[in-house]
């Protein structure tokens, strides 16, 4: 069994990563980023030699016209000559597969890190969509340029250098003229010359330099200097890497490494800086309050435990607290941490309680467990002290859906602290079917959503929980 690599992130791209303000690292991606699973793309090379065997055989090429099938540029050239466009070769592309292309960890964990601003931009030589897929999975915005012509806006945004599955035929970056030279004084130029223009930038899974990114990178160096950090993961060595070669990059900035793990490393620093971020602001608010030391300790101790969830984890946590069923992701903001505190202190106190413990899962629940045995699953929200329980309700039970659509059981009940005061909440009884929430056998109507705020509330999670 192959031992699995250390990834180890230079010390000053970390640096990067959380320096304030964010923006200061742009990402490079090639088609190494697209094979890791689910994503499944094919590298050039295999995708050359798969078009090259369609095209013989459907005798637009001769057998062994194309000296080296597996050079994608040589093979495009090739066609373009012998029938004067592109189409004949971009037909025999997996279109479909490009633009319905799952998205791995290392893009949702890509997507995360732009919504939290800490990626200023990414250049992307791909032609498939698993970054806009990614973000459509998480909920999240992101701006898209795919087309010659297009602005590149100054927040967070994926450019895609060479075109995508959505391009017309014409409009792929594919031959070898054009890469080699038609760049030059075009979009694709000052584009580059944009998203580079980070102070660090970091290439994952190219196998080469495309011409338009060394003649880039060696005009800003110059013009800078020398001051521009280079940075590439790749999961081959050091010694044998060319692209590395290509861009004078130090073996002291090269990161040995696959695309998920390398990003999911990368997000651990930017998650780290959250969990403490969250224990620092809601100990204040706490504090702030007139709440006595012992409960900010059992905040702070019950905030802790999140330290071990990834960033996708905690984007989770703070949509669902948000009750945001829209979102699978929410950047992290000073008001998410204030707005947690008091839910988290509420659900440690229950848990002293009834002596249990209280975990955060990846799913965005808290889990409730006594002797090692679980005891109940929760959701943990708030109303922001602005939403009554009754507006907070529909939002609640949509939350457990989703949960509930990718776990074996929903959530047992939703805890919400933060609730603005308001009229009395009435258990819901169907006078049709004469079903009561405590019945046994039907088991209660919906998942019950229960205000921090209501002073029995350890109660009826007792009673619920048959834990009293």
């Amino acid at each position: 069994m192959m031992e699995r690599l250390l990834v180890v992130i230079p010390a000053d791209l970390l640096q990067a990563l959380a320096a304030p303000g964010g923006g200061q690292v742009a990402i490079v991606i090639g088609a190494g980023c697209s094979i890791e699973p689910p994503t499944g793309m094919p590298l050039a090379g295999d995708l050359s030699e798969e078009t090259e065997r369609q095209l013989v055989l459907d005798n637009v090429l001769l057998a062994g016209q194309c000296e080296n099938p597996r050079d994608l540029s040589a093979l495009a050239q090739l066609v373009f000559d012998e029938t004067g466009s592109q189409e004949s070769i971009v037909q025999r592309f997996p279109l479909e597969r490009m633009r319905l292309a799952r998205p791995n960890s290392g893009y949702k964990y890509l997507v995360a890190l732009m919504e939290e601003r800490v990626v200023s931009h990414v250049l992307s030589l791909n032609f498939d969509l698993a970054v806009q897929n990614a973000a459509s999975e998480l909920g999240v915005s992101i701006a898209v340029i795919s087309q010659s012509g297009q602005q590149v806006p100054v927040r967070a945004a994926v450019v895609h250098l060479h075109g995508t599955a959505n391009s017309a035929s014409g409009e792929l970056i594919l031959r070898a003229d054009v890469i080699d030279a038609g760049w030059k004084g075009q979009w694709e130029e000052i584009v580059a010359q944009q998203v580079l223009g980070a102070p660090a930038i970091l290439f994952v899974g190219l196998g080469s330099a495309a011409p338009v990114l060394t003649a880039t990178v060696e005009m800003i160096q110059g013009a800078l200097d020398g001051n521009k950090t280079l940075y590439q993961a790749d999961v081959s060595a050091f010694a044998n890497n060319h692209f590395a070669q290509q861009l004078l990059i130090p073996e002291e900035r090269f990161i040995q490494g696959g695309w998920n793990a390398v990003l999911a490393k990368m997000a651990e620093r930017i998650a780290a800086d959250q969990v403490h971020k969250l224990r620092t602001h809601g100990k204040e608010l706490l504090a702030e309050n007139m709440h006595d030391q012992a409960d900010q300790d059992r905040f702070d101790g019950l905030a802790s435990r999140c330290g071990p969830l990834s960033l996708l984890a905690l984007g989770k946590l703070r949509a669902f607290a948000a009750l945001e069923p829209r979102h699978l992701y929410r950047p992290h903001r000073l008001e998410d941490d204030e707005m947690l505190a008091e839910p988290l202190l509420k659900l440690a106190q229950l848990a002293q309680h009834f002596d249990m413990s209280a975990e955060p899962t990846s799913a965005g629940t808290w889990v409730l467990t006594r002797q090692n045995r679980t005891v109940g699953q929760l959701v943990l929200a708030s109303g922001g002290g602005v939403r009554r329980l009754a507006a907070l309700e529909p939002r609640a039970r949509a939350i457990c859906d989703l949960v509930a659509e990718h776990s074996v059981a929903p959530p047992d009940f939703v805890l919400v602290g933060g609730v603005a005061p308001g009229a009395v909440h009435l258990s819901h009884v169907d006078i049709v079917g004469d079903a009561d929430p405590a019945d046994i056998i039907d088991g209660p109507i919906g998942t019950p959503v229960i205000s921090a705020n209501d002073a029995d509330f350890m109660q009826r999670i007792g009673e619920l929980l048959h834990a009293a």
